[in-house]
């Protein structure tokens, strides 16, 4: 039977960095991260009604549309012999394989299985596990390191129960709980220790931009990093009639991920209004606008760059997938429309 952990999906990117597809990315970006995704034959469990993998959406196991790319099947052994060839040649630039999960029940056991194949083949990139917190829990995050990761994330996606609940849980048909994704971030970051554990955020899923920065603040306040996305609709989800993410929103959220990561700002530093928009940042006045500019990078582990995941090409950036350049920079807080940001760094 073709299944994980002997097969698995390639994201479009890796299969071209691997070279199973041919092509290359605009403008030079190179795709630094293996992106590997699990295959059953009964597709995943869960219902995520944003997400193209999903049961009422996928009907099965073929990836009709994640991240707007096809996501190949491939023998998990040819992958694993291509990475070992293309490893350390800075022509590919991979710096990490990201092992991501279904919501099935084997999610946790053939991850680990994955990993353990990985460092069998002597690979020696980083690893990160991408994790569904309905079917992983402490023990499995204890497995995994045991075998080779080095990096945890915790999918929650949603920035608020409110949210979650509406695109993942019981209303959608969803089996995910809110309270076990606050629960796993800390038992990852016990297991994987502070800043080698997180969270995925999607942002523009229906949350408030206030919603938003208070999930960014509890996450990192637990000693959880955080890997910023920007909502894209997929075509065939329930939320394909969706808009993307407006820059602006998405721009001002950066900001606040940056901020707090790095510890320049307090939550009541935060201006919002009485829809929950940012309107203001009380940013330290001694901030240069250089060293702002990693605000606008792809967020998350270290190595992973992710070209055109949010958005498609010839487009605005929304994660640059390298240093922004003092133009890109100042374009970007131009975006973010706070006042005394603009009048600042812009004006």
């Amino acid at each position: 039977m073709i299944s994980s952990p002997d097969w698995v999906r390639l994201s479009f990117g890796a299969d071209m960095v691997l070279g199973f597809s041919p092509g290359k990315f605009l403008k030079g970006a190179l795709n630094t991260t293996i992106n590997l995704l699990e295959y059953y034959p009964d597709g995943c469990k869960a219902n995520c009604i944003y997400c193209g993998q999903a049961r009422e959406v996928a009907k099965g196991p073929e990836c009709k549309t994640l991240i707007r790319v096809e996501w190949p099947l491939r023998k998990l052994d040819d992958v694993l012999n291509r990475i070992k060839e293309r490893e350390g040649n800075p022509e590919y630039g991979l710096q990490r394989i990201c092992v991501g999960q279904l919501a099935h029940p084997r999610a946790s056991p053939d991850a680990i299985e994955i990993t353990k194949r990985i460092r069998e083949k002597g690979i020696e990139l980083q690893i990160s596990e991408l994790v569904t917190a309905t079917y992983t829990f402490k023990q499995h995050m204890i497995e995994m390191r045991k075998a080779g990761a080095d990096m945890i994330d915790v999918a929650i996606d949603a920035a608020s129960k409110r949210v979650f609940d509406q695109v993942r849980g019981k209303p959608v048909r969803s089996m995910h709980r809110w309270e076990r994704y606050i629960q796993a971030i800390d038992e990852a970051v016990e297991v994987f220790g502070k800043k080698n554990a997180g969270i995925h955020l999607i942002v523009g899923l229906g949350e408030t931009e206030k919603e938003a920065v208070e999930l960014i603040w509890y996450a990192h306040s637990r000693g959880a990093k955080i890997s910023l996305f920007a909502f894209y609709p997929e075509v065939g989800t329930p939320m394909q009639n969706k808009k993307p993410v407006p820059l602006n929103v998405y721009r001002r959220i950066q900001l606040a991920r940056w901020l707090i990561e790095n510890d320049l700002v307090k939550l009541e530093d935060f201006t919002f209004d009485e829809e929950g928009k940012i309107v203001d940042i009380n940013i330290p006045q001694d901030l240069s606008l250089k060293e702002l500019a990693p605000a606008f990078m792809t967020s998350g582990c270290p190595g992973c760059n992710r070209p055109y995941s949010n958005e498609r090409p010839g487009s605005v950036l929304k994660n640059y997938p390298w240093y922004p350049d003092e133009k890109q920079t100042l374009s970007a807080i131009k975006a973010s429309k706070i006042p005394s940001l603009i009048k600042r760094f812009v004006n």
